[in-house]
């Protein structure tokens, strides 16, 4: 019923191409089947490589995946995600850092991971830093500004040029406002501190 379904799906869609994880390999040839039983052309097929979690395990929605918002929540740019998925299934030579225009530029099918790809949030932080870097302090405030907000400060035209001066030390917004947080909030130095100076 789901081969039939899928196949039904894709015909009134006008599915050209479906790219989806290898463990629906063994679903391919009935789909095909059904597409050429119902005097339908079949899309191109392609398998990506099974995505497993830091414990080796498949990652699913069942077994230790974040919801999308979550990421976004902790501060992480829909940019540096994108460049971060497509890196665990595909390459482009070296290139470890793209925008979202390049990878549609450079992706082909070729060039797709023949191998299980294993998410690990040390690196997805190191991408989502350098995304950080080559954005502009104007355009990291307007994210920082809200993170602000929900902690009850009010940033001013300052917050550009923080973003601008701790940006290189960031791995999220979350961390940059965190920075960004001690120029609005009152100073309390601890007893320590008072006493030493």
């Amino acid at each position: 019923t789901y081969n039939f379904c899928v196949v039904v799906d894709d015909i009134d869609m006008a599915i050209t191409h479906v790219i989806r994880g290898d463990d629906h390999v063994n679903n391919t040839p009935r789909q095909i089947h059904i597409f050429q039983a119902l005097g339908h052309e079949p899309p191109v097929y392609a398998h990506l490589p099974t995505v497993l979690n830091e414990q080796g395990d498949k990652l699913s929605k069942r077994t230790g995946a974040k919801p999308v918002t979550q990421f976004r929540d902790e501060g992480f740019l829909p940019e540096a995600m994108v460049n971060y998925l497509a890196r665990l299934g595909w390459s482009h030579g070296d290139d470890e850092i793209f925008s979202r225009e390049q990878f549609v530029q450079w992706f082909n099918l070729d060039h797709l991971g023949k191998s299980a790809a294993q998410f690990d949030e040390a690196k997805l932080r190191w991408v989502n830093a350098q995304h950080l870097k080559a954005m502009s302090g104007g355009a990291l405030a307007e994210l920082v500004q809200p993170q602000l907000s929900a902690k009850g400060m009010a940033s001013d035209h300052r917050l550009p040029d923080i973003c601008e001066l701790f940006k290189d030390r960031c791995d999220t917004t979350v961390v940059l406002a965190d920075w960004a947080a001690r120029f609005y909030q009152p100073v309390t130095p601890n007893s320590q501190d008072l006493a030493l100076h």
